[in-house]
């Protein structure tokens, strides 16, 4: 039996969108062929995510996004990606600021970038570099972006 469990969650910051937000998620899943999920996303600040990046990764700065996958057996693995997902993500909007700048983007859109980047990390996709014209995965997370994108 599949479960379709999404939890948002905010901590130590104001973030008013969680119905568009909870709404683009599950386009995201849909779009993904993902149908059986327990996950939680928790929007956060960079004291929050640092602490954990710091606990987990060994890692005293914050960043972005931070994925964990709890579906240790793998069950719904295909050809070496998970359609079946457990996990959290941990997205500091805080940083999204920065990031957002940076790329010259409107926060909402990198939000919704990272979210599906943290998603594609949770089904066991991975990248070598940041090249967005070159690796699948990041191929993959502008074409699912550009299908999903959402206006806050």
């Amino acid at each position: 039996m599949s479960k379709s469990d999404l939890n948002l969650l905010v901590e130590n910051i104001k973030f008013e969108h969680l119905s568009v937000f909870h709404d683009f998620i599950l386009s995201v899943l849909n779009t993904l062929s993902i149908s059986d999920f327990e996950l939680s996303v928790i929007l956060c600040d960079n004291v929050y995510i640092q602490k954990l990046n710091n606990k987990f990764r060994n890692k005293n700065e914050p960043t972005d996004v931070l994925s964990f996958n709890y579906n240790e057996l793998n069950e719904g693995l295909v050809g070496g990606i998970n359609y079946k997902i457990q996990g959290d993500l941990i997205i500091s909007f805080e940083y999204l600021k920065f990031s957002a700048q940076e790329f010259n983007v409107e926060i909402y859109e990198e939000l919704q970038r990272v979210t599906i980047h943290g998603i594609l990390h949770l089904m066991g996709h991975n990248h070598e570099t940041n090249d967005f014209q070159k690796e699948g995965m990041l191929i993959l997370q502008e074409n699912v972006l550009r299908k999903n994108k959402r206006v806050f």
